[in-house]
């Protein structure tokens, strides 16, 4: 799932991430990314961070709440990935101790966000 408030955004990672030969289901801030998160399994999660009704940090704790609720195992926990303009190293730690498993900056890299896939 692509989450970002940015709908020129959306349709950049969308497209991209299909022509990569994966299926994208979109979101536009954090709050509906948490009722889409509770009503369907996701692989991976690209989470924005500066939106609008609920930020990516926010969203973030409340999908690992819903994963520990459901008693889901460390492995089969959905992968969630920044993406963000700010990298900073506060910034990171942020983001991982919200329960983030990774960050791309923006503008991102085709080939970083194939790499981040597979990890």
């Amino acid at each position: 799932m692509v989450v970002d408030d940015n709908r020129i955004n959306i349709r950049l990672m969308s497209a991209t991430l299909t022509r990569l030969g994966h299926q994208v289901d979109s979101a536009e801030d954090g709050a509906a990314s948490v009722v889409k998160f509770t009503n369907k399994h996701y692989d991976v999660i690209l989470m924005d961070i500066m939106m609008p009704v609920m930020d990516g940090i926010a969203a973030t704790c409340e999908i690992r709440k819903i994963e520990a609720e459901r008693q889901t195992t460390p492995d089969q926990r959905v992968k969630i990935i920044a993406i963000t303009a700010n990298a900073f190293a506060d910034d990171r730690k942020r983001l991982f101790d919200a329960g983030m498993d990774h960050y791309m900056s923006k503008p991102f890299e085709i080939s970083e966000l194939q790499r981040l896939l597979v990890l």
